[in-house]
């Protein structure tokens, strides 16, 4: 679990860091009365960054477990039909080959 993990969780750092530099640059512009505000809206900002990536990594593991399990089902599928077929020509070959069948058009005769 964690070697998908642990980069999710990078990525969503390096979101929350990335999009909280990239706003703050600029702070010393903003009037000191105005300051506090723009850092509590820069984290605010970061945070949803970062809440976004990670519903995007985790819808990608929605993803990857819907097509998993897709696919594991069209085998399961695939298995019981081969089966199927397996089994309708054992019986076959048991009704060819019984010479006790009570129908004779059913039985090959040796001879």
């Amino acid at each position: 679990m964690w070697w998908w993990a642990f980069p999710a969780a990078l990525l969503v750092g390096a979101a929350v860091w990335g999009v909280s530099a990239w706003l703050l640059q600029d702070l010393d512009t903003v009037p000191v009365a105005q300051q506090v505000t723009a850092r509590i809206e820069t984290v605010r900002t970061a945070l949803a960054a970062g809440a976004g990536v990670g519903a995007a990594v985790t819808l990608l593991l929605v993803v990857r477990r819907q097509r998993h399990q897709e696919l594991a089902a069209a085998h399961t599928t695939h298995d019981a039909a081969e089966r199927r077929v397996t089994e309708l020509y054992t019986k076959a070959v048991e009704q060819l080959g019984n010479s006790q069948a009570r129908f004779p058009e059913v039985r090959v005769i040796a001879r």
